[in-house]
């Protein structure tokens, strides 16, 4: 029997199928009937999504050292600009192949962009430093209201959000509410988020999340994600939700902020911003961990055309 190698792997309860396209030329992209297929937890392998890994050739006018593709999958069989969870897995497995040296610096290029990042020595923790600043898209989505605004109330369904809209490689909307209890906040995003993601207002899906904060240092967060429902983590999403508290003011800048999600918790550090210093990558430490390996039969597989 033919079959295709896999690893699977976590970030923060964020799982995922890496298919290491390095070592076989016969993983090929999947189309979206075989991620689904995969993806699916009591049929297939069972995961939030599919990562495809590969090294990438370096331009020698750009610097750019060591550097891997990743594309990414969701689990509805959708391909998404990124996904941070999913690049902390993809830095891991370079790592434990032995691809890149634990400590060093390398890059790890996705359809929005590349992302520099680094394995701590001694344990799997994985920092990320992004290049591109997100973006507050207010003038992207169906709403009235001035581009000036950072927080815009819209009402959904039968329930009203105060939020702010922005990309950071993918869509995202951080709606702010008082909830400071983690079930209660995830089971209302269970509750508001396919109709949010579906309301019209916003063109391309988006990432949803409530966020709570927790003092100037610290939020509590539950996340909808696009083309997959409630997750126990989203590392793009947690980094939208940090941006998102400081342009509006409800937490600080140039700390490091604390965002607890069901999965656990990542560290985000938005820079402030001065003519001396100019504009400095943001920076997102948390964990990434191996979980098995494995094979998918490959007459199963189909390739996207």
């Amino acid at each position: 029997m033919i079959t295709k190698p896999f690893e699977k792997y976590q970030g923060l309860g964020n799982d995922f199928i890496l298919f290491d396209q390095s070592i076989s030329i016969e993983i090929t992209e999947p189309d979206p009937e075989t991620i689904r297929r995969i993806c699916n937890r009591r049929f297939g392998v069972g995961a939030d999504g599919i990562l495809l890994f590969d090294t990438v050739s370096i331009d020698n006018d750009h610097d750019l050292g060591t550097s891997f593709r990743m594309i990414y999958f969701n689990s509805d069989g959708g391909r998404a600009e990124t996904c941070f969870n999913g690049i902390r897995c993809i830095a891991l497995h370079a790592a434990l192949t032995d691809k890149i040296d634990r400590g060093e610096p390398f890059y790890v290029f996705t359809d929005a962009g590349p992302v520099e990042v680094k394995v701590d020595e001694n344990k799997n923790e994985v920092e990320m430093n992004l290049i591109q600043e997100p973006l507050l898209n207010l003038v992207e989505v169906n709403l009235s209201f001035s581009s000036a605004e950072v927080q815009v109330p819209t009402e959904i369904a039968d329930f009203e959000l105060t939020g702010t809209t922005l990309t950071i490689g993918n869509p995202h909307f951080v709606a702010w509410v008082d909830t400071d209890n983690l079930d209660s906040l995830n089971n209302e995003v269970l509750r508001m988020g396919p109709v949010v993601e579906n309301s019209g207002i916003f063109p391309n899906g988006t990432n949803f999340e409530l966020v709570c904060p927790l003092g100037d240092d610290k939020l509590l967060m539950a996340v909808w994600e696009r083309g997959v429902g409630r997750t126990m983590a989203c590392g793009s999403g947690a980094t939208a939700a940090v941006f998102a508290g400081v342009s509006a003011g409800r937490v600080k800048t140039g700390e490091p902020v604390e965002v607890t999600m069901l999965g656990g918790k990542l560290v985000i550090t938005i820079p402030e911003f001065n003519e001396q210093s100019g504009s400095q990558s943001i920076r997102i430490k948390g964990p990434a961990e191996h979980v098995f390996s494995g094979s998918v039969d490959s007459s199963l597989w189909k390739d996207s055309l």
